[in-house]
């Protein structure tokens, strides 16, 4: 089976790092075809690590997000004629991957689905009075996506790609585009399904339920904002390295490189933790994963209630 990869890549310092390259490298196993876009200007000294690995580059600013690099990808490969039997949409979210995909693609073709993701989250966002709510809204998350050739054929699908454009928050890209492409796909009569389908009622299972995913069923990907934002702070991702080297030969260096160059995003956010946090912190380090996303989930939404109904100017938990 024939398969194209657009892959959608970001990154503020304007490189490609080692993290992506090693991404890149293990989804040549599973497509022909690589069209790398990025939404950067990079320079050709960036672009050269590519060389043998994408077949096809586009690196320019164009602030539309995954989205944007994913329809600019599609439409060149619908340009260039190139025939395939599935389309992949990919991007640099992720470490990974710490299991090989072919396994996987070969589950999921039993699966006699029109696409598929590697997981779904069980809540989209709602706008209500100046503050996102969660809405039940189920749909598959867009780090990584599979399109047979029904749906990327279809005049729909390009339609739908062809309304991406810049918006002004990322709640809203997230609704329109990634909640939005499920919905659009269903409504249009196309079966969906994922790879990991047992958390219909977790939030969002890439946070909370990463260490039994990948320890248990063999789940290849771990979210790069859990490792480098606030959730290590919270305690989510205690033992993480320990996680990954017991189940994987993953280079854990490549993702220790990467946060280490992109801390300072957070530092200011995170380093200072009042009494409370700290607290917090040591208590969930020594709680079992379950306990410790109930309280998480408690406090969550403890929070959005007084913020809604109280303290409308509070940020969000």
């Amino acid at each position: 089976m024939k398969r194209v990869c657009v892959f959608a890549h970001y990154d503020r310092d304007n490189i490609i790092d080692d993290y992506v390259i090693y991404y890149l490298n293990a989804l040549k196993d599973v497509a022909e075809t690589i069209i790398f876009v990025s939404d950067c200007d990079l320079e050709q000294k960036e672009t050269a690590k590519l060389n043998g690995i994408a077949d096809y580059i586009i690196a320019q600013k164009h602030g539309e997000y995954d989205f944007g690099s994913y329809k600019r990808g599609f439409l060149l490969a619908k340009d260039k004629g190139l025939e395939f039997d599935e389309l992949i949409f990919a991007n640099d979210s992720v470490y990974g991957p710490f299991y090989p995909l072919k396994p996987i693609f070969e589950k999921m073709e039993k699966k006699k689905c029109d696409w598929w993701g590697m997981t779904k989250n069980s809540y989209g966002m709602k706008e209500q009075k100046l503050v996102y709510k969660p809405k039940w809204e189920p749909h598959i998350q867009s780090y990584f996506i599979v399109f047979s050739k029904k749906v990327f054929t279809n005049d729909v699908f390009e339609a739908f790609m062809l309304k991406i454009k810049q918006e002004n928050k990322k709640e809203d890209i997230i609704t329109k585009y990634e909640v939005g492409l499920s919905k659009y796909l269903n409504k249009n009569g196309f079966k969906s399904s994922v790879y990991i389908n047992r958390y219909w009622f977790v939030h969002n299972c890439m946070s909370v339920k990463w260490d039994e995913m990948i320890k248990k069923y063999n789940f290849p990907f771990l979210k790069t904002t859990i490792i480098k934002n606030g959730f290590y702070f919270m305690g989510e991702v205690i033992g993480w390295e320990d996680v990954i080297r017991n189940s994987s030969a993953y280079p854990i260096e490549l993702i220790n490189k990467n946060s280490q160059r992109l801390k300072d995003l957070y530092e200011n956010k995170y380093s200072k933790l009042n009494l409370y946090r700290k607290i917090r912190f040591r208590m969930l380090i020594h709680c079992p994963p379950e306990i410790r996303y109930l309280i998480i989930l408690f406090e969550k939404y403890t929070f959005i209630v007084l913020n809604t109904i109280c303290f409308h100017k509070l940020k969000k938990f």
